[in-house]
């Protein structure tokens, strides 16, 4: 899951369900870099829409942010709702450590996905479930 509204509606079904469950996002994209070396983002880039419109940049400089603003695969590169929401997943014990930042072409991630793999395979001969994992409790803690 990597979009805002995706992870809240698989959490509501992975606790409405009470089958074993465990989240591993797809991870947030890596910056891009400018020609100049500057860092991008997608803020960058709504920034760029403003300052192309208003004419603080030129078109040159507004299509080189847009041709490398976004250059992997990934959510936004941005603590953004995606990332935000897959952080929460950590805290409530639905997800491993560093799902919601390691990127999305990382060593880190791949490992992450291999024991995400492991751990539901746990989680399902230990009959954990995720109401015992979502208490009130873990809900505080997130929020």
């Amino acid at each position: 899951p990597n979009c805002d509204k995706i992870t809240p509606g698989m959490l509501l079904a992975a606790v409405r369900t009470n089958v074993p469950a465990i989240f591993c996002s797809g991870g947030p994209m890596k910056a891009g870099l400018s020609a100049q070396g500057k860092a991008l983002t997608l803020s960058t880039m709504f920034e760029a829409v403003g300052a192309f419109k208003e004419g603080s940049i030129t078109k040159e400089e507004f299509l080189d942010m847009e041709q490398n603003a976004c250059p992997t695969c990934g959510s936004c590169a941005g603590m953004f709702t995606a990332n935000s929401m897959n952080c929460l997943m950590e805290v409530l014990g639905l997800a491993l450590p560093y799902n919601g930042t390691a990127l999305a072409v990382s060593d880190q991630r791949r490992e992450m996905i291999r024991q995400a793999a492991f751990q539901l395979v746990e989680n399902i001969k230990n009959d954990i479930k995720p109401r015992d994992i979502v208490t009130k409790e873990a809900i505080d803690d997130a929020f």
